[in-house]
């Protein structure tokens, strides 16, 4: 735990290589400091089909984080978190005139009841 997924829009590499963001998401939320580094693992999709409000001209585009983990953290340290997956995206990316990029985090909490784990 915990389980980082990054999605973009398909037109992400206008802003920067989505290999370098999902890197920066991972590298950042493993050095943070309220994860265990061997804990976070980070996947990450572009999208091939997607919509942006009413753009037609592929004029914004999206990065979208949720990271699901174990329940128990306080308030403050959710938002540390959030903070700084957004924060590694905006590093890892750089504004275009006339276009724009919305960045999003969420946080969601793992059931403990129904979350079993394994290993091999």
């Amino acid at each position: 735990m915990p389980h980082v997924i990054v999605e973009c829009s398909g037109n992400i590499e206008v802003w920067g290589d989505p290999a370098r963001i999902a890197e920066a998401v991972h590298v950042a939320l493993c050095t943070c400091g309220h994860l265990t580094a061997e804990s976070v693992k980070t996947r990450a999709v572009r999208h091939t089909i997607w919509h942006a409000g009413t753009d037609t001209d592929a004029a914004k585009g999206f990065v979208t984080i949720l990271i699901r983990t174990r329940s128990g953290r306080e308030d403050r340290i959710l938002k540390a978190i959030s903070e700084t997956a957004r924060d590694a995206v905006i590093a890892s990316t750089a504004p275009v005139p006339d276009r724009t990029l919305t960045v999003s985090v969420e946080v969601q909490m793992m059931d403990s009841v129904a979350v079993v784990h394994g290993q091999v």
